[in-house]
Parts: C-alpha cells; sequence; structure tokens
C-alpha cells in the first residue's frame, strides 16, 4: 500500500505557536485492515514481515472512539484510511459513517481495483474524498510487476469510475528503479483522465518492501529526474505534485524549488504522521515500524508524552553527516525512518541525500 499523501509532511508546521495549531491541517492515518489483495514489492507495511496476528481487527465500535480520541488529541480535521486494502473491509462505509463530523475530511488510500459503481456512489454520498488510487506506470505490464498481481486496467477503471462519480482523485505514484522513467507517462495519463494531484512517493525500505531494496531502491539522480517531471508538470500541464515523504533537501534543484514543497521530516517537527494500526497501535508515521503505545490501554496524551521524550527527540537529533551544510536545519536529514530502514539506526541521513552536499 502507498503512503498516504503528505502523511510526512511537505511544509515546515514547527515554528507554529501550539501543538493543535501546528496539527489542524495534517492528516491522521488510520489502517483500517491488515488484508490485501495486491501483493506490491514496495509495501511499507511493517505487519507484512511480522507473524500473522491472532488478534481480532477492531471492530468500528471499538475503533472509532480510539480515533476520535487521536483527533480531538492532536486538533486534526483530516482522516487518512488505508490498509491493506481499506475496501476488503466489510464494515468500512458503517466506518465512514461514523466517523464523519462537521468540518472533517475523509480520504481514502486504495489501489482501486475494488471500486465498482455502487462504491463509487456510496463513497460520493459519503463525502469522502480525495480517494488515492496508485498508479506505477501508463504500461500495463511495468505496473503489474511492482503490484505482483494483474491490475493496471482496474486501477484505471477506477480512475474513470470515480471521476464520473464528482469524487476528488488523487493519483499516488511510487518510484523505484523498476518503474524508473515511466513517471512522465503517468502524469500524461492523469492528464488525459482529468486527474490534476499526484502524490509522489519515493520507495521507502521499510515492511515488506525491505527483501528486495537493492532492486527497487532508486538513485538520487533517478528521484532528481522525477523532480523535474513533477516541475514541468506543474508548469505545463498545471498537474499538481505532493511530495508524500519528505527528501532531503540537497537533492532537489532551484527549479524543483519553484515548483514543488519541500521540508523538513515531520518526525521532527510538532505536527508527526501519526498512524493507527488495525488493532489500535499508534506509530509516527505510516513507514516506522515503532510502537509508541497502544490505545486500548493508554490514553493517546500519555502515548504521544512519552513519545516525545524518547523517539520523538531521538528523530530529531541532526545526522552528523549533515553538519555544516547550510540546509541542515531545514532538512533535518531528509526521512528519518527511510534512514533506519537502510542503515538500522537514526544516527545516518536519508540514503538520498548527496554526499557532495555535506
Amino acid at each position: 500500500m502507498q503512503p498516504p499523501a503528505e502523511t510526512n509532511g511537505t511544509t515546515l508546521t514547527g515554528a507554529t505557536a501550539s501543538p493543535r495549531a501546528a496539527s489542524s491541517g495534517a492528516p491522521l492515518a488510520v489502517e483500517v485492515t491488515a488484508r490485501c489483495n495486491r501483493a506490491c514489492l514496495y509495501c511499507y507495511n511493517s505487519w507484512r514481515t511480522e507473524p500473522p496476528s491472532t488478534e481480532a481487527e477492531l471492530n468500528a465500535d471499538e475503533m472509532v472512539p480510539l480515533v476520535n480520541q487521536a483527533l480531538e488529541a492532536t486538533g486534526r480535521r483530516v482522516v487518512q484510511l488505508s490498509g491493506g486494502e481499506p475496501l476488503l473491509r466489510a464494515d468500512l462505509f458503517e466506518f465512514i459513517e461514523r466517523l464523519r463530523a462537521p468540518g472533517r475530511t475523509i480520504s481514502l488510500v486504495t489501489d482501486g481495483g475494488l471500486v465498482d459503481d455502487d462504491v463509487a456512489s456510496r463513497l460520493r454520498k459519503l463525502g469522502v474524498g480525495p480517494v488515492q488510487p496508485t498508479l506505477l506506470a501508463a504500461r500495463r505490464e511495468v505496473h503489474d510487476r511492482i503490484k505482483g498481481i494483474p491490475s493496471f486496467d482496474a486501477t484505471v477503471s477506477a480512475i474513470s469510475r470515480l471521476q464520473r462519480a464528482g469524487i476528488p482523485v488523487a493519483v499516488s505514484f511510487v518510484s523505484t528503479r523498476l518503474n524508473h522513467g515511466h513517471f512522465r507517462d503517468v502524469v500524461e495519463l492523469c492528464f488525459a483522465l482529468g486527474v490534476t494531484t499526484v502524490a509522489y512517493s519515493r520507495f521507502c525500505n521499510a515492511g515488506a518492501g525491505s527483501g528486495p531494496a537493492l532492486e527497487l531502491t532508486p538513485s538520487p539522480d533517478m528521484v532528481a529526474e522525477d523532480l523535474d517531471v513533477a516541475s514541468w508538470a506543474r508548469s505545463n500541464l498545471g498537474i499538481r505534485v505532493n511530495i508524500a515523504i519528505s527528501l532531503p533537501l540537497c537533492l532537489p534543484g532551484p527549479r524543483h524549488q519553484r515548483f514543488l514543497k519541500f521540508g523538513r521530516c515531520a518526525l521532527a517537527t510538532r505536527s508527526p504522521g501519526y498512524t493507527i494500526d488495525p488493532w489500535g497501535r499508534l506509530r509516527a508515521c505510516s513507514v516506522s515500524p515503532i510502537i509508541l503505545g497502544d490505545l486500548r490501554s493508554e490514553p493517546f496524551e500519555v502515548i504521544q508524552e512519552r513519545a516525545r521524550s524518547g523517539y520523538f527527540r531521538e528523530v530529531a537529533e541532526l545526522p552528523s553527516e549533515c553538519l555544516g551544510c547550510g540546509q541542515a536545519a531545514a532538512c533535518g536529514g531528509g526521512c528519518r525512518e527511510s534512514a533506519r530502514s537502510a542503515f538500522g539506526a537514526l544516527d545516518r541521513a536519508d540514503p538520498l541525500a548527496r554526499p557532495a552536499a555535506n
């Protein structure tokens, strides 16, 4: 599953006055199920590498109060539902109905393969949006290889159905070595389909994706080429490309800075991308395997305070290789969990950082 768009932040939020003000525009990610009908090579879900849980996934009666508790504690108004594949959850629409509230936005991260006209109609009536289907290439064989199962046609059909239903769509793209050079084709296909927002993520070798990491991890130059495409898409097609996982600021150039937004990994700001898993456990972000606490047994505020004095203090420390860099304060060494995944520790810079800049 694709990390929710902007989960790790695209703008600096750490300078705002209060935790609630800093968090109000950031999403709370809720993984509503661990079940999935795809076998994505890049899957970041940490529980994909663990023995199958013997615990039942929380039902709506159990999960909704935990989500509302986290929303109240953080002042968040955006909930991003993901998984696994959230549309495999039998009570998903009941779950969404119970989460609805004035001023609250509910979005859905999905492969799109289970979106038929009835599903699209129900999502529209519930006011869900944007919906984020994942499109990895404009060529069927490339997309399907990375997805691990034939799914290209179903995803493109889902995008069209959602568009016809009047639901905002933000297509997700995950950059890997296997689909390097395909981003422009995806952007052009999105333009043809009427999609105006794309969420760009580089592969992060976390969870199940850590196995084929060498095969999948793009080089800094590959990502820089994708940023060229993103800048071109904004200036020539009017397509907004959101950077869904923060990048080290030594990677983008002046042209990229003109058309795209970059910022420090949200884990080192006052607005981390909290994630609740299907069993009610809280993590700092969707790609992090670290369990901060269990919302079934501890209040959100207690878990948050403990994490601030431990986990968040650790991720905020500047990697030694970034000391002396003029952009270090704004960058913080890039995505901290990508560094942990690649090197096994948080004292290293993002693997996409360019050594010449340090």
